[in-house]
């Protein structure tokens, strides 16, 4: 489970641009992208005090990267809070993140899981992952590999690598499904450059047939086409 930075801007900590808030917002995002970041967390705030939850979830963001303001955890944490019940499943995630990591607060798997659960019920790509991990981990929910495979699933077939990599790793490793090598070199391949995918790929595919990796990414390119 990891926190991503702004600068990926695949991950969860990316800044939302929704330029039809507020103008204190529209303003924040143009402060932001010519990198003039305190005036731009100025902006943000202005947003935020009106209750606007996606400048609560950037300026959070910025609190939590020291991005034109000091680093707060505290802070960023009131601000994910703020804009994750106003239903921002990014500030939600990003929330439910800080408590499972202890950012600003003890490690907190209770109030980490109903996060994210309310962000994974929305269809939330990242959180169906990082609460199906906690599936398979059992950290702060009991394990239960089929929850587990069902969550990882459903994110895997948004494009979601990191889900993509662990359903391959429970069909690699025959959790709470049969092993099939077949399967989890498919969703290996699908996953890409992914954490530990090409190891496994290369892992895999010295233990299996030339028709067996053949079928592999076959079965991995019918699901690109569909």
């Amino acid at each position: 489970m990891k926190f991503y930075i702004k600068s990926t801007l695949t991950g969860i900590f990316c800044f939302t641009t929704l330029y039809a808030c507020a103008d204190n917002f529209s303003d924040g995002m143009a402060l932001y992208e010519q990198e003039n970041y305190p005036a731009a967390a100025a902006a943000f705030k202005k947003a935020a005090d009106k209750g606007k939850a996606d400048a609560q979830f950037n300026l959070g963001l910025m609190y939590l990267n020291a991005e034109g303001v000091a680093q707060d955890y505290k802070q960023a944490m009131s601000l994910f809070e703020q804009a994750a019940v106003q239903g921002n499943v990014r500030a939600q995630v990003n929330l439910a993140r800080m408590y499972a990591k202890g950012k600003g607060v003890e490690p907190n798997y209770d109030k980490a899981v109903p996060w994210f659960k309310k962000a994974a019920d929305a269809g939330y790509a990242d959180a169906q992952y990082s609460l199906g991990v906690l599936y398979v981990t059992g950290n702060g929910a009991p394990r239960d590999y089929r929850k587990a495979f069902d969550l990882l699933l459903q994110a895997a077939e948004q494009y979601n690598a990191s889900a993509q990599y662990q359903l391959g790793l429970m069909y690699f490793k025959g959790k709470g499904v049969p092993v099939n090598l077949v399967e989890a070199m498919k969703w290996f391949i699908l996953a890409g450059d992914y954490d530990d995918a090409v190891s496994y790929r290369r892992y895999s595919a010295s233990t299996m047939s030339k028709a067996q990796v053949a079928e592999a990414k076959a079965l991995a390119d019918e699901w690109i086409a569909s």
